[in-house]
């Protein structure tokens, strides 16, 4: 057998999932998710109305994953045992939807729709792949309790810095530091540990970051809320996190929103996440 070098495509979306302990013990069972084989293809899934509980409950969901070679002609090509498979290029395209989402007993946070989306491109000479967030990640209609939160981001950096080779580079400009540093959590304290003055990037072989510009309120803040980069903490409620990006050398992770549940309700919830890479 001669073995040949071949593109694995890779690409998952989960819509939604997590786990309720508090009130009461609920599993919260994701019925729109989609993921692609080694040779690419499309998957694709929806769901109506879904009820957990008192909790949670959301109008509709959906999830998409889509990796395909660009050139069919090419790739018909192959098919005759003709050319070879490390010249061509490939495009995967990964989208979660979540609309009508209702979390929380009292307060109640209400959000009109949340979606995440990622694409990638064949690896180039550095052999990662290119994965950027896509513009139709969008989060609409949040609010808690009537109090409007917006959720500004920024996804043209990330479109730029789509390697993470690209970002760590970017982590040793000054410039870059100052604008944007927040994205990388550079002036972040984690585990006790001091804080450089030039900054630092959290993680090893990975990289936290968030394509959240900022928060803001809409009007009034909600009573005793506060604000802290993608963090939204508010009492009665938990800690929101918004847009978080696991950043690889060979993959990236978005999850749109984080949930860590406090009083009356306890648990995790996210939704809106999607991943995306794909390599030789």
């Amino acid at each position: 057998m001669e073995l040949k070098r071949r593109f694995r495509f890779r690409g998952n979306a989960a819509a939604f999932g997590g786990r309720l302990i508090r009130p009461v013990d609920i599993v919260i069972e994701n019925s729109a998710a989609a993921s692609l084989t080694v040779v690419g293809g499309r998957s694709r899934s929806r769901v109506g109305t879904q009820h957990f509980g008192d909790e949670v409950r959301l109008e509709s969901a959906a999830a998409f994953a889509e990796g395909l070679f660009d050139d069919s002609k090419q790739y018909e090509e192959l098919t005759y045992q003709r050319g070879r498979e490390e010249l061509l290029t490939t495009s995967t395209h990964v989208t979660s939807e979540v609309n009508g989402l209702v979390i929380g007993l009292k307060p109640q946070l209400t959000i009109a729709r949340v979606r995440g989306g990622l694409r990638a491109t064949t690896p180039l000479g550095s052999g990662e792949t290119p994965v950027w967030p896509t513009d139709e990640s969008v989060i609409e209609g949040l609010a808690i309790e009537g109090h409007k939160l917006i959720v500004e981001l920024n996804t043209p950096l990330f479109q730029r810095l789509n390697t993470h080779a690209k970002l760590l580079a970017a982590a040793d400009d000054p410039a870059f530091v100052r604008e944007n540093g927040d994205h990388l959590f550079m002036q972040a304290a984690f585990e006790g540990r001091a804080i450089p003055s030039t900054g630092r990037v959290v993680g090893c072989d990975y990289t936290m970051s968030t394509i959240v510009r900022r928060l803001r309120w809409d009007g009034a803040p909600f009573p005793g809320s506060q604000l802290d980069g993608n963090l939204a903490v508010v009492p009665g409620l938990g800690r929101l996190y918004f847009g978080e990006m696991l950043v690889t050398t060979t993959s990236k992770r978005l999850t749109m929103i984080r949930m860590e549940l406090g009083s009356p309700c306890g648990g995790f919830f996210s939704c809106g996440e999607v991943e995306d890479n794909g390599y030789w």
